[in-house]
């Protein structure tokens, strides 16, 4: 083999192996830094609400114009999250995204169509028990993100979305 063919092999083998190792490392860094960002703030098991997002909204990576986010950072390390909120009458959603950024599971109008949702959030070392007023969710790890999204429409229901992102409540159990 060639010198020439060598260096070519040994370059495209070194490239692999960089993309390799972004891929995997990537995700986990940028998780660390939301988790670290979040424990500054204490807004760990604490809900959040977002404005509607325009082009410099920063805290929700590539929002959508069309919905509206709250949420909670999470860590189930010692007890269970327990999730609730009122729901709107259009499109909606809450998705649970492990510390490595993975989404894991979501919950939307096509599984609940009442007017409240209670989820219960366990980690991966938990023994969920049967619950009879929410859905269960295990989390693969400890820590990670809970993101609910409510569809706006044409803003004619700002008022009403608004107000049930405001009964967007994260409270561990038993707190």
């Amino acid at each position: 083999m060639s010198s020439f063919l060598k260096k070519v092999f040994i370059i495209i083998i070194l490239g692999f192996i960089v993309h390799l190792s972004f891929i995997s490392v990537f995700p986990q860094l940028k998780a660390w830094s939301i988790s670290r960002q979040a424990s500054e703030n204490n807004n760990i098991n604490t809900a959040f609400q977002r404005d509607l997002a325009d082009s410099n909204s920063t805290q929700i990576i590539r929002p959508s114009a069309d919905l509206l986010y709250g949420g909670c950072g999470y860590d189930v390390t010692y007890k269970p999250l327990i999730i609730s909120t009122q729901l709107p009458s259009t499109y909606w959603s809450v998705s649970f995204f492990s510390q490595n950024t993975d989404n894991f599971a979501t919950i939307n109008e096509l599984n609940e169509s009442g007017e409240n949702l209670k989820i219960y959030l366990f980690g991966p070392n938990s023994k969920p028990s049967k619950v009879s007023d929410g859905f269960i969710v295990v989390s693969p790890s400890n820590r990670g993100l809970m993101l609910m999204r409510q569809f706006i429409g044409n803003g004619s229901n700002f008022d009403e979305l608004y107000n049930i992102q405001d009964t967007l409540e994260c409270t561990l159990e038993g707190s």
